[in-house]
This record gives C-alpha cells, sequence and structure tokens, in this order.
C-alpha cells in the first residue's frame, strides 16, 4: 500500500511513522520517502489502520490515487527546528 503523508519534515517523522506501522505490524515492511512525501507499508494492516495510527500521531494519511496530501512543514512533529 503506498500513501501521501503530510507533513513529513524531519528523520524524526521518519521514525514515527515507521514505528507507528510496525507496533501494528513488528514484521512490516515499512519505505518513507520524507522529500516526496510517500509512506509504502506491507504488512498485517489494512489502509485504515495505516490512516488511523498516522492520525493518532498528526499526520494525514491519503491512500496513493485518492486526492493528494499537500506538501507542508506546517504542523511538524515538534522534534525538529524547521
Amino acid at each position: 500500500m503506498k500513501f501521501s503523508v503530510s507533513p513529513m519534515t524531519c528523520g524524526s517523522c521518519v521514525r514515527r511513522i515507521t514505528e507507528a506501522l510496525r507496533g501494528i505490524d513488528p514484521a512490516a515492511r515499512v519505505e518513507v520517502d520524507m522529500a516526496a512525501g510517500s509512506v509504502e507499508a506491507a504488512g498485517g494492516f489494512d489502509a485504515a489502520a495505516v490512516v488511523a495510527a498516522l492520525a493518532g500521531l498528526g499526520y494525514r494519511a491519503v491512500p496513493a490515487g485518492a486526492d493528494a496530501v499537500p506538501a507542508s512543514t506546517a504542523g511538524c512533529c515538534g522534534t525538529c527546528t524547521v
């Protein structure tokens, strides 16, 4: 499954997203492309679980092919100094 995710602004965002999805399925394959604002994940979860997990962290996730998520640095995870 591929998702557009916003906002992703730093390495902590990548880590938090990866950990959240591996929290659902520890064997999940998670690839985060911060520059493209995308997350590709394969594991024991469905799209709704991914969207909910990331929303709980303050990210907006939209499955690829749905309405695009605008790139933004507003609302960063709070660990960087952008």
